[in-house]
């Protein structure tokens, strides 16, 4: 994700409540995983 995009993921995320904790793990988890893997949640 661009820096812009991942500024605009932060305000509409915060907008709906979540935590900055909860949304860094999130962008976190985007930005380091491969789409073809499998989310063990």
């Amino acid at each position: 994700m661009t820096g812009k995009e991942i500024v605009n993921l932060i305000r509409e995320l915060r907008k709906k409540g979540m935590s900055d904790t909860d949304i860094l793990n999130l962008i976190e988890y985007v930005e380091t995983h491969d789409p073809k893997e499998v989310s063990e949640t």
